[in-house]
C-alpha cells in the first residue's frame, strides 16, 4: 500500500490529521464558519478542490481516512473525514523514517 501513497496524499493525510478532520457538507451553501472543507483545504494546497475531493476519497477507499456522521441541530448533518488508525500508522512510519 505504501509504494500507492503519492507525496500529494501523503500531505493530505498529514494535514487531516493536524486539523483534527475535514467536512464536507455535501453542498457548499451549508458551510460555517470554522469548518475546515475542500475548498479552504484545496486554497492551503495550491490544487483544485475536486482534486482534494478525489484525494479524500481515495485515501478513504484505502482504508487511512474514516468517516464520521456529525449531526447539528436545525442544520444538515456534515461528513467528517478523520485518520483512521491505519493513516495514524502510515504516518507515524513515515516520521520513523525521517529520523
Amino acid at each position: 500500500m505504501e509504494k500507492q501513497l503519492t507525496d500529494d496524499l501523503m500531505n493530505i493525510l498529514e494535514v487531516i490529521l493536524e486539523k483534527g478532520g475535514t467536512d464536507c457538507s455535501g453542498t457548499c451553501h451549508h458551510r460555517k464558519p470554522g469548518e475546515f472543507h475542500c475548498h479552504t483545504f484545496a486554497a492551503m494546497l495550491k490544487i483544485s478542490s475536486m482534486g482534494v475531493k478525489n484525494r479524500i476519497l481515495t485515501l478513504l477507499r484505502m482504508g487511512l481516512l474514516e468517516r464520521h456522521r456529525i449531526e447539528h441541530k436545525d442544520v444538515s448533518p456534515l461528513v467528517r473525514f478523520m485518520v483512521s488508525e491505519a493513516g495514524k500508522a502510515v504516518l507515524a512510519k513515515k516520521g520513523q523514517l525521517r529520523k
